[in-house]
């Protein structure tokens, strides 16, 4: 376990922190990135602080494709996830009476919670800057890595959903300090890496994609058609030098992970009795755990009204991970088909992978002809089952 002092030491020593994500990279990013006749003409006069503010506030025009819910996560990924604030101190927006009702709902929704967990990561892993990071820190390649790496995680996750991670000595405030301690141990491994390195530190030798032809097709046939520079990260993937830092845009899309199902299509994954203010409450709730895990509050995904929430959810979905999927590689198979086979360790159950990533297209309003195709006839009960 690393000590409290490590952890000072990890953020206040290491030179992958806060400056590679600086006001500095951000604007001469979109410098590097856009014409000049975008700005403003006294634009490189003006002191960086301002010329960020500007950015800030004319972004829709660098990327006009992108919904206006979407664009505060721009700056997003400049930031960096974790800016240092101590774990102890409370949001002042804090409702401990929506926190705890939040807590009530996991306890009566326990297992489409975890549904949704899996289904969400089969989705969140179409970002393909996420998955390397994911196949870099390498204890879910395997079928028994991912078995003991989601068990672990669902045990840590329980800790918080039943204690307050603010709370200094308690079991919910250790495993948040852990969470933020191996987030900050994954940047500098990271870090240490150019991007050769790290696009080879990301490929899987012995892939387990049998049916990466199919998803191509699929997806190629069913994902909308992408406007110009709609996900705006995969602009700066291209044009700019690797983003190594879990930033404040990797995070929110953490959170999104957690609660997006939940709040966009609850009835699909067994929970049939919530209401406005459990759905509230329970993103409360991760706005607390993304806030702990020292997340910058503009960029928590779990802030502002429920409305407010569901749509940017339904945006990030639409805009950002429909279009993902038509890029998806083996090692998108490969590492969601480990998760998903993996819970089949577990004692009586029986969950298919190509079921259950039919299962979460399917939330997706997604059509999957050849995959379900493709299913064997157990395959094809068991997703008759679900449905």
């Amino acid at each position: 376990m690393t000590t409290d002092n490590e952890f000072k030491n990890i953020n206040k020593n290491s030179n992958y922190n806060l400056e590679h994500s600086s006001e500095h990279e951000y604007v001469a990013a979109f410098e590097n990135m856009f014409e000049r006749k975008l700005f403003p003409n006294d634009f490189d006069t003006w002191p960086i602080q301002k010329q960020s503010i500007w950015i800030n506030k004319n972004v829709a025009k660098f990327f006009p494709n992108t919904p206006k819910s979407l664009l505060d996560f721009i700056p997003a990924f400049f930031r960096n996830g974790d800016n240092g604030r101590a774990q102890e101190k409370k949001p002042e927006w804090l409702d401990m009476n929506k926190y705890r009702r939040g807590q009530k709902f996991v306890r009566d929704h326990y297992a489409s919670i975890l549904i949704s967990k899996i289904l969400g990561n089969i989705l969140i892993y179409s970002f393909n800057n996420s998955l390397k990071a994911v196949i870099i820190n390498g204890n879910r390649h395997t079928l028994y890595l991912a078995f003991k790496r989601y068990l672990s995680l669902v045990r840590l996750l329980f800790t918080w959903y039943d204690g307050e991670p603010w709370l200094k000595g308690t079991q919910a405030y250790d495993n948040m300090k852990f969470t933020r301690t191996a987030h900050s141990l994954m940047k500098a491994k990271v870090y240490e890496l150019d991007n050769e390195q790290i696009d080879n530190a990301s490929k899987i030798a012995e892939l387990w994609c049998p049916d990466h032809e199919i998803f191509v097709k699929d997806f190629a046939a069913t994902c909308p058609f992408e406007k110009s520079i709609q996900r705006p990260y995969i602009l700066f993937e291209k044009l700019l030098p690797r983003l190594k830092d879990i930033n404040n845009g990797d995070m929110a899309g953490i959170q999104c992970n957690f609660v997006a199902l939940i709040l966009l299509c609850p009835q699909s994954i067994g929970i049939h009795d919530a209401t406005n203010e459990d759905l509230e409450a329970f993103c409360h709730m991760w706005r607390c755990y993304g806030y702990c895990l020292g997340m910058k509050d503009e960029y928590n995904f779990c802030r502002g009204s429920l409305e407010e929430i569901k749509q940017r959810t339904r945006d990030l979905h639409q805009y950002w991970i429909l279009p993902n999927l038509k890029d998806v590689t083996p090692e998108w198979e490969h590492m969601t088909r480990c998760l998903v086979e993996s819970l089949n360790y577990y004692p009586l159950l029986y969950v298919p992978y190509k079921a259950m990533v039919l299962y979460s297209m399917d939330v997706l309003n997604l059509s999957m002809p050849d995959l379900y195709k493709s299913l064997s006839y157990s395959e094809w009960i068991t997703y008759k089952f679900w449905t």
